[in-house]
């Protein structure tokens, strides 16, 4: 990987949020940028220029986040740079899609968070929006993605093409079951939050935390069912007999509360550490909600190498986030440590080029390649880099496909013996770019998000959207893998597969026969995919999302100081969980086109949700600095430009670098000229300083008026603003649906055209597509037994007779 850093533009201040100020070490850099080269170019020298095109020439992947006009003005769009190279993989990472009337609004993750409808559902009533920041991970990973599928097609066809992720959809992604229930419900309790102790189930909850005696804080994950209450009960020195609490309906309905508040007081009496041990004894899906600290020194995200402990040759021993995604035989390393800017310009010219020792020195003294920028400061309008990926030589195109049929994973067959929402929504994504996806089922009830009826305490709509959306353009069949037959049938399917999931039980695979070892001694190309709760070595318990996040630290970093901490939303975890599967897989498939041999593939709850906290859990972890850990109030923001501000009607989220000039403009936008005069905010230094003050003079102008009037004036002075957004406003985005983040599409079911969550990536020669909603519980049992496999009507009928299948 080569970074290509214009020395001629300014870099972007990394503190303009007030939220990164300058460390030591540039911890985030180390991250985002290891096992990278770097070179150094001034790119509008035309010497510049031509370097970059000859680099660009032999590249297979040109990678940006720079706005669309910036990529059209500087020659360097996709139809520019595809005359240099005509199989590149274009891969840009927008802020609104490629589509749509706000393409070219500015590529905040903000602004884009703002959008989505996310914000006002998060955090206790009466408290500000929550911006959790996680929606540029989310981005990150669909763009790995969309690039290692469109480098997957490129080697059966030889045809490059764009792919494109952007923050909308990423932010959008994190929130995937509440987006999927509004558009399906259309049901505004959907957007309101919810008071701790107002759960729809006191053993679970989004909002709900309980706090202990020593000022930490519970979360519960279990579905209320005979499963866990009586063992929680026991926990809880309660009588699973009760009579307040005897039953799902009472515990859930007329007792919910006084069983809440009791638990509340129950709590309150022991410390966290006795419940942790409770919790465990009993394999409770529950636990304690962390700070970063917790990570830091919890030994199963060092046994996975979630977090590594690293020495750095200037800054000495640090701690980083490792690698989320564990592969047997292609395993992520640290080869190399982040470059400085420019670092490698003269390596690669030579190597990669061929200049001469005379030539690099000329365009060394005349500042077209270098080490550090050419005198330039302040802020430029986008990154001030793009990465290319450089062609290994000896790959083989295959012959040119009809792009109007051909899908990026066509020919590929996964079988997805997953449940409820991680290994589905994996599995979906895969679909939905044209794998065969045969949902694996258990005969009579199928995948338990088949009986999901409520979201959030709110009844599913007329059509189970939870299941039907995350299972779209999947076969179902349902087989009983605990009978002999059932597994031979397995077995079978097995060998004619490239993928098998998994995100069940692991004590459960080697007992029904289902490990690594046994199915890749049927297949060696298998690759065989799990979605752990902690990984695949060490711990091994219940897992749900909310309790896997609470040991991330990430949850009591978000909200007003004193407030409880706050879940980044339902399913946010199992959704990015659910993308790091996705491209483990397509890593493992592209790699397999060389070697011709699978491998083991697993992305887990615990390192997935990890890297979703990476935006301040990296600075923590090389600092130790409570700063990036603990809630922080708006009233102190670093910036107070950039900061939310409630209007008469809403909240508005503005963007604005600290500087002089914003702060001028920012004043005449608000009508309050004579603020620039004030001496309290007479730069960027008192800014900061006052910035309780300030806060509370912008509360008082802002709230006078609707965030429409605001959004109009604030336009108008090139004010860089967002109103956020309720869900109801996201379901008649016009910006979602030009880029298909929404689509429609017939659902048996209710006999009428519905709308559901999208495509939150785009290839534009190969897009996903939905083709059909969810299937009914093993519809395609018997088609499979006879096409793919070959088994007679026979045969089928006395599976039947043995229960192997219904």
């Amino acid at each position: 990987m080569i970074r290509i850093e214009d020395l001629s533009r300014a870099a972007r201040n990394p503190n303009r949020d007030g939220q990164h100020p300058r460390e030591a070490f540039d911890a985030e850099a180390e991250l985002i940028h290891r096992n990278k080269r770097s070179v150094g170019l001034d790119l509008h020298d035309v010497r510049g220029r031509e370097i970059l095109q000859r680099l660009m020439a032999d590249a297979d992947v040109f990678l940006t986040d720079l706005p669309f006009e910036t990529l059209d003005e500087e020659g360097w769009s996709y139809a520019d740079l595809t005359e240099l190279n005509a199989d590149l993989i274009y891969a840009r990472g927008s802020g609104f899609g490629p589509q749509g009337p706000a393409r070219d609004l500015p590529a905040l993750d903000e602004l884009a968070a703002a959008r989505t409808g996310v914000m006002p559902t998060l955090g206790q009533p009466g408290q500000p929006p929550v911006y959790t920041g996680v929606g540029q991970m989310y981005t990150s990973v669909m763009l790995a993605f969309g690039i290692v599928m469109a480098l997957h097609h490129r080697a059966e066809t030889g045809e490059g093409q764009v792919v494109d992720a952007s923050l909308f959809a990423g932010n959008m992604y994190a929130a995937s079951l509440n987006v999927d229930a509004y558009l399906a419900m259309r049901d505004d309790r959907l957007s309101e939050r919810i008071a701790r102790l107002d759960a729809g189930n006191p053993m679970s909850g989004a909002g709900l935390a309980y706090p202990t005696s020593d000022g930490r804080w519970v979360t519960l994950t279990m579905p209320d069912s005979d499963r866990w209450w009586p063992a929680f009960s026991e926990v809880m020195g309660l009588d699973v007999d009760d009579p307040r609490f005897d039953t799902h309906d009472k515990r859930c309905g007329e007792s919910r509360h006084e069983m809440m508040n009791l638990l509340d007081d129950l709590f309150s009496r022991r410390p966290a550490a006795y419940w942790r041990t409770r919790f465990d004894e009993k394999q409770l899906s529950a636990d304690i909600m962390e700070k970063y600290d917790y990570p830091a020194q919890y030994q199963q995200a060092f046994i996975n190498h979630y977090i590594l402990n690293l020495e750095h040759p200037s800054y000495g021993k640090y701690q980083s986030l490792g690698f989320p995604i564990h592969m047997s035989e292609t395993p992520a390393r640290l080869r190399r440590m982040a470059p400085g800017i420019g670092q490698h310009s003269a390596e690669i010219l030579d190597d990669a080029l061929g200049y001469s020792d005379a030539e690099l020195e000329e365009l060394e003294g005349d500042g077209v390649i270098g080490t550090a920028r050419n005198g330039v400061t302040g802020d430029s309008s986008g990154n001030s880099a793009v990465e290319i990926r450089s062609r290994r030589g000896g790959e083989e195109a295959g012959p040119a496909r009809d792009t109007d049929t051909t899908k990026a994973l066509e020919g590929i067959r996964v079988l997805d013996l997953t449940v409820w929402f991680q290994g589905p929504i994996c599995a979906q994504h895969l679909a939905d770019f044209g794998a065969e996806v045969i949902h694996i089922e258990r005969p009579g009830t199928g995948d338990q998000a088949r009986g999901v009826r409520s979201i959030n305490a709110v009844p599913v709509a007329d059509w189970n959207q939870y299941f039907l959306v995350v299972n779209r353009n999947k076969k179902s069949m349902a087989i009983d893998l605990k009978s002999d037959e059932g597994r031979d049938i397995l077995y079978r399917l097995v060998a004619e597969s490239d993928v098998f999931l998994w995100n069940q039980s692991m004590a459960n695979l080697e007992t029904l026969g289902l490990d690594y070892e046994k199915l890749s001694s049927i297949n060696p190309r298998l690759i065989y995919a799990t979605n752990s709760g902690y990984g695949h070595r060490g711990l091994n318990k219940p897992a749900f999302d909310m309790t896997v996040q609470a040991l991330t630290g990430i949850m009591t970093r978000l909200g007003e100081p004193g407030q409880p901490p706050s879940y980044l939303g339902l399913g946010a975890g199992d959704a990015y969980g659910g993308l790091m599967s996705a491209l483990g897989i397509m890593l493992a498939l592209y790699r397999r086109r060389e070697t011709g041999v699978g491998q083991y593939v697993d992305a887990s709850l615990l390192g997935a949700q990890l890297f979703l906290a990476a935006p301040t859990l990296q600075t923590f972890l090389a600092t130790r600095k409570s700063f990036y850990s603990d809630q922080r109030s708006r009233k102190e923001a670093g910036n107070p430009l950039w900061n939310q501000y409630p209007a008469k009607d809403r909240w508005l989220f503005l963007c604005l670098e600290n500087t002089d000039e914003n702060w001028s403009t920012l004043c005449r936008a608000l009508e309050c000229d004579d603020l620039v005069a004030d001496s309290r905010f007479a730069d960027a230094n008192q800014r900061a300083e006052h910035a309780a003050d300030l806060v509370d003079l912008l509360d008082g102008i802002l709230v006078e008026r609707e965030a429409g009037e605001w959004m109009e004036r604030l336009r108008s002075c090139g004010v860089t603003a967002a109103p956020v957004d309720a869900f109801k406003d996201l379901a008649e985005d016009e910006q979602a649906w030009a880029n298909d983040y929404f689509v429609k599409a017939h659902c048996d079911a209710v006999n009428r055209d519905v709308e559901f969550r999208g495509l939150p990536v785009t290839l534009s020669k190969t897009p996903g597509r939905v083709e059909a909603l969810g299937p009914e519980l093993g519809q395609d049992t018997e088609l499979i037994l006879i096409d793919t496999l070959g088994y007679s009507w026979d045969e089928i009928s006395e599976f039947k007779a043995k229960g192997a299948i219904p």
